[in-house]
């Protein structure tokens, strides 16, 4: 009797744990385990790595745009068909400002940016009080880069300042290219810049000469200006 009672409980416990577990030979089952597709061939929308055909992981780098290069442009003097600056600074209210104390006050401004010999060298005509007129010869300085400079040979121009009581009158032109002989090599070449301005090919490189050029201008009209309006102290040796 108590076996026929204890193999009853043993069939009673084992239904209760296939009801639990399921069996194995069905999938349909509440407590079935579902395959599992690791292969990774979903589509990219189902965040699975997916086959790599997918756009957003094709790995096609997209090219990089350029940004077009803007040519630089100095002013130009149709007529003369020459790269020319000119301008006027007035100040009427200036009462020191008379031709000699202006004319004066320049050329001591630009003695002491070429210095007082090369000065000497530059000047074709100086007329006192009215006009001082210089070819002038500096090192060709180019920007190659935010911090970084380098000569390449020497820029020539033509300044000529004229004065008149309270005001002057600046030209800057003839601006020219040398570069310095190399090597066994003596000769010098000189190319002007209305040629680098014209040029169809090469023009990033040449624009270089072109800007050092409009830099050297603007550097003396603001020295000029800067020393034309301060207080004109008279020297011994300004004569």
């Amino acid at each position: 009797m108590w076996r026929t009672i204890l193999v009853g409980l043993l069939l009673l416990i084992l239904g209760d744990i296939r009801a639990q577990w399921g069996s194995g030979d069905d999938d349909s089952g509440a407590g079935g385990t579902a395959a599992v597709d690791t292969t990774g061939t979903g589509s990219g929308d189902s965040g699975e790595w997916g086959s790599g055909s997918s756009e957003g992981n094709s790995g096609e780098t997209q090219a990089i745009k350029k940004k077009p290069y803007v040519r630089f442009t100095p002013p130009y003097d149709s007529l003369r068909e020459l790269i020319f600056y000119e301008g006027i600074v007035e100040d009427e209210e200036c009462e020191t400002c008379t031709e000699d104390s202006l004319f004066m006050r320049a050329k001591r401004y630009l003695m002491k940016r070429y210095g007082k010999k090369e000065y000497k060298k530059f000047v074709v005509e100086e007329k006192a009080n009215s006009l001082i007129y210089l070819k002038v010869k500096v090192p060709m300085v180019i920007q190659n880069g935010t911090n970084s400079k380098s000569r390449n040979g020497d820029l020539d121009y033509v300044l000529v300042l004229r004065f008149k009581e309270a005001r002057y009158k600046y030209q800057f032109g003839n601006f020219a290219h040398t570069l310095l002989p190399q090597g066994l090599n003596s000769t010098q070449v000189k190319t002007y810049h209305e040629y680098y301005m014209k040029v169809k090919r090469g023009y990033e490189t040449s624009d270089k000469y072109l800007i050092a050029a409009d830099r050297e201008v603007k550097a003396i009209v603001d020295g000029l200006k800067a020393s034309l309006k301060a207080p004109y102290v008279p020297d011994e040796d300004d004569w």
